[in-house]
C-alpha cells in the first residue's frame, strides 16, 4: 500500500504526519470506546482495563498484527517496538508528566497494595514472555499463556473493587455511593448524544485509521532503517515504538500541565501489562504457524522492562512524593537503554 515511500526524505515527513494522525484517531477510539462501556454499565475497573487500555495500546496492537500478517516479522518489528513502546511509557511518560508539572514537588496519592499487585502481573508478563523466548519460538500456546494472564489481572481488579466496596462503612458507602451518582449523572449526559449505531462506526472508522497509518510507520520506518544501514531492531524498538507512544506522551503532558499528572504517572506500570500481554500474545495465537524468537536479542530488552518497571514504582512509593529530579533518574535509566539498543545493534553487546 505504502511502496511509494521509498526515500528517506519522504519517510521522515511520514512519521510526522502518521504520527499525529495516530494521535487523533486514538483520541476518537477512547472517546467512544468509553461511551460504549457506560452504556454497557462496565464496573470502572473492568472498563479501565479493558476499553480504555484497548484504545491507549491500539497502535501497539496494531503494529504487532501488521508486523504478523503483513511484513512476516514478528522478530524484528513486533516484539521490539511493544519492549521499546513498553519502557518508554513506564519513564518517558512519567518523566514528561512531572516536568511538565506546575509545582516543585508531585504528591502522588498511590494505594502500595494496588503498586505492588502491578508490578507482580507485569514481572509475570514479562518473564513468561522472555520464557518463550528463550525457548526460541512463538506459538499459539504462547499467546494463549499471555491472554491468559491479562485475565486474570481483570479477574483480580474486579475482585478487589468488589473487596473494597464491600469493606465500606455505611457511611463510607454513602458518601461513595453519592459520588457514584453524580459521575453516572454526567456519564449518562455524554452517552445520550450517541446511538451503538454511530459508536460502532466511529470505531471502525478509528481502527482503519489507526490501521494504515501505522502499516505507513512500518514502511517509512524500515526506508529509514535501509537508508542509513540501521539494523531494523533498532528501528523497532526506538523509532517505531516512539511513534506509537507519542499520542499517550502528549495527553498526559497536557493533562500535568492542568494540575492532574497523577493518572498519567501512577498508571504507568499497570498500562503496560496490556501491551505485553495482548498486543503481543494475541497475534502469536492468530498467527497460525510458529513465529521465530530471536532470545539474543531480546534479553536485554526484557531485563530493561524490568528495570524500567522498578525504578518508576520504587518512586511512586517514595513518603515525600516525587521530585523534578525523580523525573531525571527516569530519563537517566531510559538513556542508558538507548545506549545498550544501539550496542545490541552495531554489535558492541552480543
Amino acid at each position: 500500500m505504502f511502496s511509494w515511500i521509498n526515500s528517506l526524505g519522504i519517510a521522515a515527513v511520514m512519521l510526522v504526519i502518521m504520527s499525529w494522525v495516530i494521535s487523533k484517531a486514538s483520541d476518537k477510539l477512547g472517546d467512544v470506546l468509553h461511551i460504549l462501556g457506560i452504556k454497557l454499565r462496565i464496573p470502572t475497573s473492568v472498563r479501565g482495563a479493558t476499553f480504555d487500555a484497548i484504545s491507549s495500546s491500539f497502535p501497539e496492537f496494531s503494529t504487532a498484527m501488521i508486523a504478523v500478517l503483513v511484513y512476516k516479522d514478528f522478530t524484528n518489528v513486533g516484539v521490539p517496538t511493544i519492549a521499546g513502546s513498553g519502557i518508554f511509557n513506564v519513564l518517558l511518560i512519567p518523566m514528561a508528566s512531572i516536568l511538565a508539572f506546575k509545582g516543585k514537588n508531585l504528591l502522588i496519592k498511590v494505594d502500595r497494595k494496588v503498586v505492588y499487585r502491578d508490578m507482580i502481573f507485569y514481572t509475570l508478563s514479562v518473564v513468561t514472555l522472555g520464557v518463550f523466548t528463550y525457548l526460541g519460538s512463538y506459538n499459539m500456546i504462547s499467546g494463549a499463556v499471555l491472554v491468559s494472564i491479562y485475565f486474570a489481572y481483570i479477574y483480580v481488579l474486579y475482585k478487589q473493587t468488589k473487596d473494597y466496596r464491600a469493606s465500606l462503612s455505611e457511611k463510607e458507602a454513602a458518601v461513595e455511593e453519592a459520588e457514584a451518582v453524580t459521575l453516572a449523572e454526567a456519564e449518562e449526559d455524554e452517552e445520550e448524544d450517541m446511538s451503538y449505531g454511530a459508536i460502532l462506526l466511529w470505531i471502525a472508522i478509528s481502527i482503519a485509521i489507526i490501521w494504515v497509518s501505522i502499516d505507513a510507520v512500518i514502511q517509512s520506518a524500515t526506508v529509514v532503517s535501509t537508508a542509513l544501514h540501521i539494523p531494523k531492531y533498532i528501528v523497532s524498538v526506538i523509532i517505531i515504538a516512539a511513534c506509537t507512544s507519542i499520542p499517550d506522551t502528549l495527553l498526559s503532558v497536557k493533562s500535568a500541565k492542568e494540575g492532574d499528572a497523577e493518572g498519567a504517572v501512577s498508571n504507568a506500570v499497570g498500562s503496560n501489562i496490556f501491551d505485553i500481554c495482548v498486543c503481543l500474545g494475541f497475534p502469536m495465537f492468530i498467527a497460525g504457524n510458529t513465529l521465530p524468537a530471536n532470545f539474543s536479542q531480546n534479553i536485554g530488552v526484557l531485563i530493561f522492562l524490568i528495570i524500567s518497571m522498578l525504578t518508576t514504582a520504587l518512586l511512586l512509593l517514595k513518603k515525600d512524593g516525587v521530585t523534578k529530579k525523580d523525573a531525571f533518574i527516569m530519563l537517566a535509566v531510559y538513556v542508558v537503554f538507548l545506549i545498550y539498543v544501539v550496542g545490541v545493534g552495531i554489535g558492541v553487546f552480543v
